[in-house]
């Protein structure tokens, strides 16, 4: 049986990079090489440091939330132990066969030693901290389509709207559930939905989460803008802000590895409808692919020397 199962795994490992490969050089092969070495060469130097310096600091920000969000849930330590086990989880992400696979070490760094139930709630931590970052890319993304009406096709533009709508309603209606649902359904569904309410009980610490996200998605899409200015990109900024919720959204659909080839071909659609050619739309995905590689490297050399062994979480 762990035979089967492993084998499938394996499998499905092997089949998102296949698709990845079969996409990207699908791409590659539908774009003038030259003008993807000019869009290359266009971006300066100096530049590179700057990007990269960047996401680094988005990357501390987004540690600073999840430590946030798991001292809510009880978990103790120091920031510095969450910075060595978040920039390990990058590494993770980025290096394993599975997106997830940096979020499962990140669980298990702060659960270690502490049972069942705390595994439970560093996976909460771990889940609410990417959700947070998502729906603050959502409510963005549908900022950008109100203001900017046009800039997407109805279809996207109405799919931002809606979800953006939709993370603000549920933001604000959530604690409603507790009190509508918890006493109809009984004690252990009450304290389930205690469990997942908990940050409810803490607006202040919510709305500084929702900020720190909002801050950290605004410098990954300004990665972009500069870097897309760099290579002679003019298209307006509040389409960066439009299309790249729905490039994260298209990377999360677990048939690629790591995004690749998904997320070039959505750089290339959605910057390809304000007359932006396929060479620099690649280019600039592939240029911040690049950045994040880099930064995740940052997290290999983390781990490589032990430092997520240095403290415990209690």
């Amino acid at each position: 049986m762990r035979a089967s199962s492993s084998f499938s795994g394996l499998l499905k490992i092997l089949l998102k990079v296949a698709l990845s490969a079969a996409l990207l050089t699908w791409f590659l092969l539908r774009t003038d090489r030259e003008q993807l070495g000019s869009a290359f060469a266009a971006i300066p130097a100096w530049l590179w440091p700057l990007l990269f310096g960047m996401y680094i600091v988005s990357q501390l920000i987004s540690t600073t939330r999840w430590y946030m969000l798991a001292r809510v849930l009880g978990f103790q330590g120091r920031w510095s132990s969450y910075l060595n086990y978040y920039f390990s989880g990058m590494f993770f992400n980025l290096f394993l066969p599975t997106s997830i696979g940096g979020d499962v070490m990140k669980v298990f760094f702060i659960s270690r030693g502490q049972g069942a139930k705390a595994k439970i709630l560093a996976s909460y931590s771990v889940f609410a901290d990417r959700l947070l970052g998502l729906c603050s890319l959502l409510i963005m993304g549908a900022g950008a389509v109100l203001a900017s009406p046009g800039i997407l096709p109805a279809p996207f533009s109405t799919l931002l709207i809606w979800s953006g709508a939709g993370v603000v309603a549920a933001l604000f209606c959530a604690p409603l559930v507790e009190r509508l649902a918890g006493n109809r359904l009984g004690a252990m569904v009450e304290k389930i939905l205690r469990i997942l309410l908990v940050f409810w009980k803490h607006p202040q610490v919510l709305v500084v989460c929702l900020v720190l996200s909002a801050l950290v998605q605004g410098i990954c899409i300004y990665i972009c803008v500069l870097t897309g200015r760099a290579m002679g990109i003019n298209a307006p900024i509040l389409l960066y802000f439009a299309a790249f919720p729905l490039v994260a959204l298209l990377t999360m659909i677990p048939i690629s590895f790591s995004g690749i080839g998904v997320r070039e071909g959505g750089f290339v659609y959605f910057l390809g409808l304000h007359g932006v050619p396929s060479a620099q739309a690649m280019m600039l995905s592939l240029s911040f692919f690049a950045v994040q590689v880099a930064a995740s490297l940052v997290g290999g050399i983390v781990y490589s020397t032990g430092g997520y062994k240095k403290t415990g979480i209690e």
